[in-house]
C-alpha cells in the first residue's frame, strides 16, 4: 500500500512539474531560468564606492525585445571596470547577455555605456535593464511586466540608488495588436506615472518605435498611430525626451530577420541613443 501511495505521489508531482515546464517552456528552453538563478556571476564588493563616483550614469532600460538581449553577435565592454549591471539588488560587472532582461543575445546598452564613457560624458555606467521580449505597453501598465518593473524599482529604492536616465523602447507588439493612438498614449503616460510615483525623477527617454514587417498591413510595417502617440507624449510632457527613431534603422544589414538588430544595427542604435543623451546633457 505504501509503495502504491508513493507511486501515486510521484505521478502527481511529475504531472504538476510537466504542466509547469510546458507553461514556461520558452523560459526554460532559452536558458533564461539558468541565467536568472544560476548565472555564476560574482557581485562587486565596493558598491558604495561605485555609487558615490562622480559623473556616474544610472539608467533604467526597459520595453520589449530590442531593449533586451535579442541582438546578434557578442560584445565585450571596452571599459570593463567602469560598466556595471544592477540585478535584484546586487551589482555585477556588465557582461552580455545582461542580467535582468530576457533573450540570449546581446543588448545595445553595453555599447552605449562605452560611448558615453569614451566621450567623457560619464565616468562610469550602471545599467538597470528589465526588458521582456514581445510585450505590449498594456503589460507594463498592469500585467506581469508591471510586476517586473515594480520589483526593479523596489530594489533601487531599498538601495537608495537614484536614476539619471530612463530608456523606453517598445511599440512593435502594439503595432501588431492594432492599439489605437489614444490607448497607447494612455498606457505610456500610466507607465511614466508608475515611475514618478516612486519618486524617480530622471528624464524619461521614449524611442519612436513601431516597425514590424509581419502580421500587419501598415505601409513599410510602421504604425503611424503608435509613433504618433509616442511623439505626442514626448511633446506634451516636459520630463519626457526623444529617444532615437528606431523605425528609421531598418535596412537589411541593420536587422536580423527584419526585426532584431545585427551587430551593425546595434552599433547604429547605440550611436542614436548616445546622440539623444548628449543633446539633453
Amino acid at each position: 500500500m505504501k509503495k502504491y501511495l508513493k507511486n501515486v505521489v510521484i505521478l502527481i508531482v511529475g504531472a504538476l512539474l510537466g504542466i509547469l515546464a510546458n507553461r514556461n517552456r520558452e523560459y526554460l528552453i532559452n536558458a533564461q531560468f539558468i541565467r536568472n538563478h544560476w548565472h555564476g556571476r560574482k557581485a562587486i564588493e565596493n558598491k558604495d564606492t561605485l555609487l558615490n563616483s562622480p559623473k556616474i550614469m544610472v539608467c533604467l532600460a526597459f520595453g520589449q525585445s530590442n531593449a533586451g538581449n535579442y541582438g546578434l553577435g557578442s560584445y565585450e565592454c571596452k571599459n570593463k571596470n567602469k560598466i556595471f549591471n544592477f540585478y535584484k539588488g546586487k551589482i555585477y560587472q556588465a557582461k552580455e547577455p545582461l542580467l535582468g532582461p530576457d533573450g540570449a543575445g546581446t543588448s545595445v546598452w553595453t555599447r552605449l555605456a562605452d560611448m558615453v564613457i569614451d566621450s567623457g560624458l560619464y565616468t562610469k555606467v550602471l545599467i538597470v535593464p528589465c526588458a521582456i521580449g514581445g510585450t505590449s505597453s498594456q503589460c507594463w501598465v498592469d500585467g506581469d511586466c508591471r510586476k517586473t518593473l515594480d520589483e526593479t524599482l523596489k530594489y533601487l529604492q531599498e538601495q537608495k540608488i537614484p536614476l539619471t536616465h530612463i530608456f523606453w523602447d517598445q511599440g512593435e507588439t502594439d503595432n501588431v495588436d492594432k492599439v489605437t493612438k489614444e490607448q497607447y498614449k494612455k498606457n505610456l503616460k500610466a507607465i511614466i506615472k508608475v515611475i514618478r510615483d516612486k519618486q524617480f525623477t530622471a528624464p524619461f527617454f521614449a524611442s519612436v518605435t513601431s516597425y514590424f514587417p509581419y502580421d500587419n498591413t501598415n505601409p513599410l510595417g510602421i504604425d503611424s498611430d503608435i509613433t504618433g502617440a509616442q511623439t505626442e507624449v514626448i511633446d506634451e510632457m516636459d520630463d519626457v525626451k526623444y529617444g532615437p527613431n528606431t523605425d528609421s534603422i531598418n535596412l537589411a544589414y541593420y536587422r536580423h530577420e527584419a526585426v532584431h538588430f545585427t551587430e551593425k544595427g546595434l552599433d547604429k542604435l547605440a550611436l542614436e541613443w548616445y546622440k539623444k543623451i548628449k543633446e539633453n546633457k
